[in-house]
């Protein structure tokens, strides 16, 4: 299996991040993983900090959406509870 190169890869990390496209991600980083795996087809050390940075900057937006997702879930768990407690006391002042 021929490595990809790896400026292709470096510019496919970063729109697939801007599309927030996580499948995308993960089959690159399989791609880059075996690549790095093949002995006798790695990269230069300019082309292994490229990905490497193209990697953290993937990294860093993913975790950013994963913040976010977090803040919504709470955000709508606490709207939950609060739904839930009108409804106890409506219940219990129409009682």
């Amino acid at each position: 299996m021929p490595r990809p190169e790896a400026a292709s890869c470096c510019q496919a990390m970063a729109e697939a991040g801007a599309r927030r496209d996580w499948a995308a991600l993960a089959a690159l980083d399989r791609r880059v993983r075996e690549g790095l795996a093949t002995p006798d087809g790695g990269w230069s050390r300019e082309e292994r900090a490229a990905l490497a940075e193209a990697y953290r900057a993937a990294l860093a937006r993913s975790g950013a959406e994963l913040e976010a997702l977090r803040h919504r879930l709470a955000a709508i768990g606490q709207q939950r509870e609060g739904q839930l407690a009108y409804a106890q006391f409506s219940e219990w002042e129409q009682a």
